[in-house]
């Protein structure tokens, strides 16, 4: 039978692996099972008094080691860090920002738990992420195990490229789903495609004679 490992060691340990030497964060009841993965996976844990200033500390990481990483809880928790995302996204500040949520029974139920917006609606969970989509790169939510591994790797490569916030959202019950350990074998492919000659060409071409005509 093939290895498996937790889903939250897979997300901690790519997230090493892609750069990141620390997750700020402040520790919160829908987060708190996470923060047990972050330093076996070769990460420094880094709390502050408010998720504000964790944001802005992992924004700086991200200017100066790469990316960055942050952790919150859902709701007051990630909202509280909205400035902070939406100033990495303006100057393109790579910074993975992970939010710990209610199970996903919870959440499908409605219902209304502190830190929600308690309408009893299920549209509750996702009013969080629907406001970061206009800061974040990419919004992920991982409910799936199947496809949790290729959406989370996805996410942290999109950071890196587009040297842009990102966000994941960690259902409490999908913190120890098992998933394979294979894919950690895989190295994350930063890599970017080369310039299409010909159209390079073609544009320098026609700036030049636009320019000529004036």
């Amino acid at each position: 039978m093939a290895p498996t490992i937790d889903l939250a060691e897979y997300l901690f340990r790519r997230l090493h692996e892609a750069g990141a030497p620390a997750v700020h964060g402040v520790p919160g009841d829908y987060n708190l099972q996470l923060l047990d993965y972050i330093e076996p996976a070769g990460l420094s844990w880094v709390g502050s008094c408010n998720e504000l200033n964790s944001g802005y500390a992992a924004d700086g990481y991200g200017r100066m080691k790469g990316i960055g990483g942050l952790i919150t809880t859902s709701g007051v928790g990630e909202l509280s860090a909205l400035n902070a995302i939406a100033g990495a996204y303006t100057e393109r500040s790579p910074l993975v920002h992970i939010v710990g949520t209610p199970a996903r029974g919870l959440q499908q139920r409605g219902a209304k738990l502190h830190h929600s917006l308690c309408n009893g609606s299920p549209d509750d969970y996702s009013a969080f992420a629907e406001m970061c989509s206009k800061i974040t790169q990419l919004q992920e939510n991982l409910v799936d195990a199947s496809i949790a591994l290729s959406q989370i790797d996805r996410a942290i490569i999109s950071c890196v490229k587009h040297r842009r916030p990102v966000y994941i959202q960690l259902p409490a019950d999908m913190v120890e789903a098992k998933v394979s350990a294979a894919d950690l074998s895989k190295p994350l492919d930063f890599s970017v495609e080369d310039n299409n000659e010909r159209i390079e060409k073609d544009v320098a071409e026609a700036v030049l004679k636009m320019y000529q005509s004036n």
